[in-house]
């Protein structure tokens, strides 16, 4: 597999059953299931102008300095809410624009927060998201 845990890939998904971001987001990999052929990614989204965002639960902050990230260039958060699982297939690694990862401590807090989150808390079915191949390309067509 060409992805690493802490890579991010710049995709436009399904959020939820029913809604699809118009442009691309950082998505960054979370996890990757070799023997499944499957990769969980979290959303990131910038944190400015959003600020009211940070005081949910279910969003996580992510500073872009201490150290300085060299995948997310502003303050982001990450969302916990949601389960998007991604059928993993070589050309993903085109949606990548460094081979830079996440700092290994954020990355660290940033996955415990994630899976605390998801231990603790009812993913509601719309919110659970899996994304073949063919979707994935035609959602993210140049």
């Amino acid at each position: 597999m060409d992805l690493e845990i802490g890579q991010v890939l710049w995709l436009k998904v399904r959020y939820q059953t029913d809604i699809v971001s118009k442009v691309p987001h950082p998505m960054l990999v979370a996890i990757a299931n070799i023997e499944d052929n499957n990769i969980e990614v979290i959303a990131i989204d910038k944190a400015k102008n959003k600020i009211h965002q940070l005081f949910s639960e279910a969003n996580f902050f992510i500073n872009s300095d201490d150290p300085k990230e060299k995948v997310l260039y502003v303050d982001s958060y990450a969302q916990l809410n949601n389960s998007l699982t991604l059928e993993y297939f070589p050309e993903l690694v085109k949606f990548r624009k460094t081979k830079e990862k996440l700092s290994k401590n954020k990355l660290d807090e940033l996955l415990e927060e994630y899976n605390k989150y998801h231990s603790n808390n009812i993913i509601p079915d719309e919110r659970i998201i899996y994304m073949n191949k063919e979707e994935i390309l035609e959602l993210n067509k140049k």
